[in-house]
Parts: structure tokens; sequence; C-alpha cells
């Protein structure tokens, strides 16, 4: 008890900081430890610590022997000691975030193309968009399904062969989380994969499918990420209570919302909001689904990392009606990821392999909607580079999802069952 009051006390005084408006925050010294607990009370010491605002990239624990990853400042670094005098295991990870930073390469469109050797900022992607449905006007148009806190356009691209919107649509959205650049690196090549690639396999899902696509889902977020922290998770709504600004928009859903793995502190990355659907993006993006949910077999949403296939739900781990199917295509299509690169990608519910998370988008699709098919994708990797991804794994990392999504493809034109056989 005295170990878990002082480093909780510790952490608070620690992180007591001001950030100063358009200084870009820096990240020298900080590393990553994977810290995995192996009794109940170290699940519930972790559990404190992300209350009292200690950042976590991945966790915390649920379950004894189920590891969290955990970012230390160089003024936290003695908590260490404490930690593992507490008894939990503790691995280094990440030696220096700040590196891993510099080695991310960041770039702007060259004549209106995109390149996926490198990032870019919302600005380009929404240009590429643009000229992509420009390029390709007789099937493709962007729209906008809505506008951010700070005035920004939530742009969609929709594909349609069909022209009067009457085919089965698949949804996959991205970047809710800002610091998860990967997931609109692969959003946007998977619509290049469909507008661009002649394969006749890839044309066949255009043929069969309509498709919208929603590369970046908090874009005042992912600015946030580019201009200030690139660590940064959450919304930019204001709080009236807090100086500390944002909600996760992967909590803030209104489907059992705010039930479990969620914060009322506004300072908490995983902040549920003030209520369900209190950040316009994510009203914005619901209002759109509820359009299209009629029609709608498959609804997907990258985020990263870990290499997860998530079935719903997030606030309990009840089987679904259809949870061996999930599973069934869920391993298939993880056999599919594994092998051009020999990545593992590994499917369950939320809670069996992370931990409980209410609120969440594709809980909301599911349980609202009813709609058959549902993943949350946690992309690459496992922890070396966790959210700095190198820019030179890219295309790996999309090749790798769309030699999934086939097999997904494949089975949504088998037709999934709305409960398991």
């Amino acid at each position: 008890m005295y170990f878990r009051t002082y480093l909780v006390s510790a952490v608070v005084a620690a992180l007591l900081c001001v950030a100063v408006f358009g200084v870009k925050i820096r990240y020298e010294g900080y590393k990553v430890y994977r810290v995995t607990p192996l009794t109940e009370e170290h699940v519930a010491i972790l559990k404190t610590l992300q209350e009292e605002r200690l950042t976590f990239w991945h966790g915390p624990s649920e379950k004894i022997n189920q590891p969290s990853d955990i970012m230390f400042a160089p003024h936290q670094l003695h908590f260490l000691e404490g930690i593992q005098d507490a008894g939990l295991n503790v691995q280094e990870y990440i030696q220096d975030i700040q590196t891993l930073m510099n080695e991310e390469k960041v770039s702007t469109l060259q004549n209106g193309e995109i390149t996926w050797d490198s990032y870019y900022r919302l600005a380009d992607i929404h240009a590429w968009l643009e000229t992509q449905a420009s390029q390709h006007s007789d099937i493709a148009n962007t729209f906008v399904i809505g506008k951010s806190t700070e005035g920004r356009d939530l742009l969609a691209l929709n594909i349609s062969k069909s022209g009067g919107g009457t085919k089965p649509v698949i949804f996959l959205d991205a970047n809710i989380h800002a610091r998860e650049w990967i997931t609109s690196a692969v959003a946007t090549y998977i619509i290049n994969e469909l507008l661009n690639n002649p394969d006749s396999e890839i044309q066949s899902w255009t043929d069969d499918f309509d498709w919208v696509v929603l590369p970046v889902l908090n874009p005042d977020g992912l600015e946030y990420s580019h201009e200030t922290d690139r660590m940064w998770r959450k919304t930019r709504s204001v709080s009236n209570t807090s100086t500390c600004r944002g909600a996760d928009g992967n909590r803030n859903y209104d489907y059992f919302w705010f039930t479990g793995g969620s914060s009322s502190n506004p300072c908490s990355d995983v902040h549920a909001g003030t209520r369900a659907f209190s950040e316009p993006e994510t009203k914005g993006h619901s209002d759109f689904i509820n359009t299209i949910a009629h029609r709608m077999p498959f609804y997907v949403s990258l985020h990263s990392y870990g290499q997860w296939i998530l079935i719903p739900f997030g606030h309990n781990n009840d089987r679904i009606p259809q949870y061996n199917t999930f599973m069934r295509i869920g391993n298939a299509a993880a056999a599919a990821h594994a092998e051009r690169n020999g990545t593992v990608f590994t499917p369950g519910n939320v809670v069996d392999l992370l931990y409980v998370a209410s609120g969440e988008t594709f809980d909301w699709v599911k349980g609202v909607h009813n709609t058959n098919l549902t993943y949350i994708y946690e992309l690459r990797d496992k922890g070396r580079y966790g959210f700095l991804l190198p820019p030179t794994q890219i295309v790996d990392t999309a090749e790798e999802f769309k030699d999934g999504l086939k097999v997904i493809i494949n089975e949504l034109r088998n037709g999934i069952p709305s409960v398991d056989p």
C-alpha cells in the first residue's frame, strides 16, 4: 500500500507541467517499458497509474501476465525501481522515443501523388483524395460527412460503379486516434489499389461492392500530432471543467457508453467525453453510417498497434451470436496476412485479448445496426516501434492487410450467417 501511494503521488507531481502553445514537444530520453503484472494487486496498480495520467501506449492490463506498454519521461524513470520492487516484470522496449521520431519521414505531395514511403499531413491526404476523385469521376467522388471541433472536414471517398449506390457497401475508417499514422497510410493505399490497380481480382472488389473510405476520422488530432505533440491520441474538444482537451473518439459511441475501460477525467487518454457522441467527429461519423447501415455488410476500423483482429464487444466478453463465424473468418484472414512476411495477427474478443473498452466504433455499429461483419484491426507492430512505425514498413503493412482483405471479401460474397451455423 505504501508503494502504491508513493508511486501515484510521485507520478501526479511529475506530470504537472505546462504545454506552451506553438512549441513542439520533444521526447529525448523518454522510454517505453513493457510491464507485466504477476498478481491481482499488480493489475490494480497499473489501473491506478492510468487514472493518474501515466501514459500507456498499450493497456492497462486487465489480467495477470497480460503486458502493458508504458511511456516514461526521464524524470519518471526512477519510478521503475518502485514498480520492480513491487514485483512486476519490466522490460525496456524503446530506448529513446525521440530517436524514432527523428527517423519518421513526413512528405508533401509531388505532382499530386502520394508515395507510400512517407507519412502525410491532413491537407495532403485531402488533396490526394480530391485528385483521385477527379481522375476517376465516373466512379468516385469525395464528400464531407461532418466537421471537427476546429472546423476541419471529415472527408470521405465514395467508390461506386453502380452510380446509384445500390450495391452492398464496405466502410473503412482510420486515424480516430491521432498518433496512429500508419492507419491513414494504409487507408489511402487501399483506395489507390481500388482505383488504380488493374488486377482483375482487385477490380472485382469494386464490381461487387460500393466502398466508402474515411482516411482521417480525427483531423484535429492528426494535425496536432504533427504540429505539437506526436504522441497525441484524442480529439481536440474543449472542456468546461479542465485545461485538458479532447476525448477518446473510440470511447465516445452510444452503445454501452462509459461502462468500463474509459474515464471521466478530461486529462485521461481514454476520456469518454461528457456524453455519448459529445464529439462532432463521432457524431458526424455515426450520422452518416445511419444512412448506409441497411446495405453495409462489413465495417472495419484501422488502429495500431498489436496485430490484432478484434471482435465485438468491448464492454464485455459475452459471445456474440456470430462469434465462431467471426473467429473462423479472422483466422483465415490472419493466415493470409502471414503469407507475405510472416506477420502474425491474432483474432479474438476485445476483452479477451486486451481490456475492457466500452463505447467503441464497431461496438456501436454491431450493437445498433447488427452489421453482419465488424472488425477493428490493430495493425503493425508488436511494440518494437509501437505508434512510431517506420515509413519503410507502410507498403508491407498495407499489402499484408490487403491479403487478408481478399479472404474477407470472398466470405462476404458467400454471405455471412446472422448466427453461427
